[in-house]
């Protein structure tokens, strides 16, 4: 007859069952770009939804693709067109974005354009930027309530400003087994949108070299701007993040278009968005 275990080996066994069932994932190590062969490129490509976008297959090597012109040249332009359109349930994976080799400062013209644009529920794995342009992806504000972005795997460098933005309705980010090199933000939630909203991030074995913040998130909403988001506020899950800066969560007053988001001075309102497990 098996014997009762005790109560410090129960306690291991549900932690352990609690590490697999959230596919718990260790901070990765530093991160290189592979070797690629760049190639040019002038338009955006669509992934139709439901179908994947594999670079690997496609091109039978490691590519980056390098935009060409003042949409796709990287610049900090708002107007810059991405690289990639996933419409809802598309894939794009084993692609570089962007010329890594152009220079180490973060605001460069090296071709990663405006990343990748999710119109609703989409995976991106195993993707590098090797020079993030004006983000690296960025979840529609079109996209369908509730809709969530997987980024598995892969590595963004350079990045001036943020590397991933959330605009959708109640959309979620999830981010895991990622590294991110020399950027302002790993993630932003909206703080001004023309349709504000709460949203969510998930972040799970991220590792940080020289990001000046790990999140921004909105902690809070200025009422008297958003009364119907009076009293509501984003919520990130924050499992193994490392970084060797001290802001690995920030909290914002989030507004309404044309005026800018403040810092939330609140401890008690930043702790509950930021939730570290």
């Amino acid at each position: 007859m098996m014997k009762k275990l005790g109560k410090a080996a129960s306690m291991l066994f549900a932690v352990a069952g609690l590490a697999f069932a959230t596919g718990a994932h260790a901070a990765p190590d530093k991160r290189a770009v592979p070797a690629c062969t760049k190639v040019s490129v002038s338009s955006t490509t669509t992934v139709a939804a439901g179908e994947t976008f594999d670079g690997l297959a496609h091109y039978g090597k490691w590519v980056c693709l390098v935009g060409t012109g003042t949409k796709m040249n990287g610049s900090q332009s708002e107007s810059q067109n991405p690289h990639f359109i996933l419409n809802n349930g598309a894939t794009l994976k084993n692609v570089i974005l962007g010329d890594p080799a152009k220079g180490t400062s973060r605001n460069l013209e090296a071709g990663g354009a405006d990343g990748v644009h999710c119109k609703g529920n989409c995976r991106i794995e195993n993707v590098y930027w090797g020079d993030v342009g004006e983000d690296a992806a960025t979840m529609e504000s079109s996209a369908p309530d509730g809709s969530v972005m997987t980024v598995v795997g892969g590595a963004a460098y350079k990045a001036a400003d943020k590397i991933f933005q959330n605009n959708g309705p109640k959309t979620r980010i999830s981010i895991s087994n990622f590294y991110a090199e020399e950027a302002g933000k790993l993630y932003r939630s909206c703080g001004n949108c023309s349709s504000q909203y709460v949203r969510y991030a998930t972040i799970n074995g991220v590792r940080l070299y020289n990001v000046s913040t790990g999140l921004g998130v909105n902690s809070s909403f200025d009422a008297s701007k958003l009364p119907s988001l009076k009293g509501q506020y984003d919520v990130a899950d924050i499992t193994d993040l490392v970084s060797n800066k001290s802001s690995r969560c920030v909290g914002y007053i989030g507004t309404s278009a044309g005026h800018e988001p403040s810092k939330d001075s609140s401890t008690s309102n930043v702790a509950r968005s930021c939730v570290f497990h």
